[in-house]
């Protein structure tokens, strides 16, 4: 049964990155802490191998359609990398309970701006100054190497609005760098591997690959202003439930 529900999260997450380029994490992590059971440093490993792998599928139909900016992902990662280092340095010094209730209020602060709809229209503007796009992208790099998370529910606003992307090639091109930033993360994470259940998440990670490379082409189709909204609820309701189940935790 555990399986099963597994493969239908990875469905679910893979068809959220392949249309909007962002939020595998935020629904790979809470269900593997509730519904695989996992803690939440094996949630966050695991997760990294699941969002990599579907961000990757979900970026090969995208390269056919030319709505990818393969080398700007890269940059965007790459200028990451220094705060995955980081973030995955503070791991272990930061308590478990604390890990999941941060990523409860980034969850929430995601669902405000899609539903407010930052990415729903790319922003004329001038070429952002240097130390802004630093400081934006070592940000998500901390955010992933600490809560295992892609950052494309951050990835995808920035490249709006503060490079003026277009929202259809800003979400391809956030799979771009989820996919780095995944494999930086999962390898500074080696010594929680052995964590990571191979079968169960095996399993996840192929179901994930499937739908996102199944529902890339989608994303032409479906009116983002809607989808942003529908998530943004999605997390809301996720986000709440982490946080209660949190609160009983330290209750009990």
């Amino acid at each position: 049964m555990m399986l099963a529900e597994g493969i239908l999260l990875g469905l679910a997450i893979g068809t959220g990155l392949g249309i909007v380029g962002a939020g595998g994490s935020i629904l790979a992590v809470p269900g593997l802490i509730g519904v695989m059971g996992l803690s939440a440093t094996a949630a966050t490993t695991s997760s990294l191998i699941i969002v990599g792998s579907a961000a990757l599928a979900g970026v090969i139909p995208r390269l056919r359609t030319k709505s990818v900016n393969v080398l700007l992902g890269i940059t965007f990662s790459l200028l990451g990398a220094v705060g995955t280092f980081l973030g995955t340095r503070l791991l272990p010094l930061v308590p478990e309970p604390l890990v999941i209730g941060l990523f409860a209020v980034l969850m929430f602060g995601a669902a405000i701006a899609m539903w407010r709809g930052p990415v729903s229209r790319a922003r004329e503007s001038r070429t952002p100054a240097r130390w802004r796009i630093v400081a934006v992208a070592s940000a998500i790099g901390v955010v992933t190497g600490l809560l295992g998370v892609g950052g494309g529910f951050l990835i995808v606003p920035a490249l709006v609005l503060l490079l003026g992307v277009p929202t259809r090639i800003a979400a391809g091109t956030s799979l771009v760098a989820i996919t780095m930033n995944s494999v930086i993360a999962l390898l500074m994470r080696y010594e929680y591997w052995h964590l990571v259940p191979a079968g169960p998440i095996t399993a996840f990670a192929i179901a994930g690959v499937a739908a996102s490379f199944l529902s890339a082409p989608l994303a032409h189709r479906i009116e983002p202003q809607a989808l942003q909204r529908a998530f943004a609820s999605l997390v809301v309701l996720v986000a709440t439930y982490m946080l209660i189940t949190l609160i009983r935790a330290q209750i009990s």
